[in-house]
């Protein structure tokens, strides 16, 4: 017992335990601070990296998705909980209206109480090499759970109701699929699934499918490197799609542009043979999620934000910025967009279009700024740091308001 307690502390003495420090809690009282257009009222360090955006659930309640960590914090910065969840990177995560979160990992879905206690967890065979877990709640009160070779619908209980593969192969229930085969996002309004994914010739199609499983539609979209659903009004389905760069002949060889092509889609839900409109954009990297608020769209694409008339797809502005990267974020009431940075700095962007202020903060914003019920602004940068905020130029008035 002895040696193997001197082992033991040498062991400790070379491999020392450390303890994960608490998130810290700091609260911004100095007058300066008041004097900012982008005012921070309190900042919580050390929760982790990010990597799905911040959400409300009931009460206001922040939560955060940090790779397999799930934290729940009040507006006043306070860690409630934190707990593991799942086996790795979660996807966007569903809320029900009693509280219950339920979130995706690779093959499985997990629940989590509103008081961070586990739930329950479905697991199926996770199958080819997932990018990013998925999952979508829509018709019926169903969650949505696409994996490479099939696209399962569970009750909020965990039960199978039914499943539905766009591939008619005989090993779309084994481990063995192959890697082209996959989805790559879904979505779902109050009556349709839309999902998007690839055939063997890795060739993407958008498809629909009703709240029995049953395939409506489906559209080409090409060769795409990324893809974003967004369900919006009147039965309409928005859709930013960025695809591979065209290859050209230069001197007898093959190169690649320096651009990607992307493009906007506008559908209707009932038929995907055209869109009703599109709208293309040259960019240098991927295109946001779009945003849709009082019959505007908005993403960002090559560090410029557009904000386009979701019923025509007409341009309605386009402003450059230094390294945009996040979702936007719209105030309703005051047509104010905020929009974050690969190098920390979060803008306000005034509905004509310009910037009316900017705040760096530490950390790239690379998830969308959330606008809290109580008026504030909520960022979350990939150094781990959660930021309150208050935009003395607009937040005041709409606080005063309410």
């Amino acid at each position: 017992m002895r040696r193997l307690l001197a082992v033991f502390m040498i062991f400790l003495f070379i491999f020392p335990l450390t303890a994960q420090a608490a998130p810290k809690h700091e609260q911004y009282y100095h007058p300066s601070e008041t004097r900012q257009k982008g005012q921070i009222i309190w900042k919580l360090s050390g929760l982790g990296k990010p990597s799905e955006p911040l959400f409300l659930v009931p009460n206001n309640k922040l939560i955060i998705l940090a790779g397999s960590k799930m934290l729940c914090i009040d507006l006043q910065g306070n860690l409630l909980w934190e707990t593991k969840v799942g086996n790795g990177k979660m996807g966007t995560p569903i809320i029900t209206e009693n509280g219950s979160i339920f979130t995706a990992g690779k093959g499985m879905v997990v629940e989590t109480k509103p008081n961070g206690a586990r739930g329950w967890t479905f697991t199926a065979l996770p199958g080819g090499k997932d990018k990013q877990p998925q999952l979508a709640g829509g018709p019926n009160n169903l969650i949505y759970l696409p994996l490479p070779y099939a696209l399962y619908a569970l009750d909020t209980k965990g039960h199978t109701i039914w499943n539905f593969s766009p591939w008619d192969n005989s090993d779309r229930f084994t481990t063995k699929t192959t890697a082209k085969r996959s989805f790559m996002d879904c979505a779902a309004d109050e009556q349709t699934l839309f999902a998007v994914y690839a055939d063997e010739k890795a060739a993407y199609k958008l498809v629909a499918i009703d709240s029995k499983g049953n395939r409506l539609w489906t559209y080409w979209l090409g060769d795409i490197i990324g893809v974003n659903i967004l369900p919006g009004e009147q039965g309409r389905v928005y859709v930013t799609a960025t695809l591979k760069p065209s290859k050209r002949q230069a001197g007898g060889k093959s190169s690649s542009g320096k651009l990607n092509q992307g493009r906007i889609y506008c559908f209707d839900r009932n038929s995907g043979k055209k869109p009703i409109w599109q709208y293309n954009v040259k960019v240098t990297d991927t295109l946001t999620a779009p945003v849709l608020s009082k019959g505007l769209l908005y993403f960002v694409g090559g560090s410029n934000i557009y904000l386009l008339n979701a019923d025509t797809g007409t341009l309605k502005f386009e402003n450059r910025l230094s390294n945009l990267v996040s979702v936007p974020a719209i105030d309703e009431n005051s047509k104010r967009v905020y929009v974050g940075s690969s190098k920390g700095t979060l803008y306000a962007i005034g509905s004509n279009g310009r910037l009316d202020w900017s705040r760096e903060l530490e950390g790239a914003i690379e998830q969308a700024p959330l606008l809290g019920a109580d008026g504030y602004i909520y960022v979350c940068t990939q150094k781990g740091n959660l930021y309150k905020i208050r935009d003395n130029a607009t937040g005041l008035a709409t606080t005063l308001n309410k």
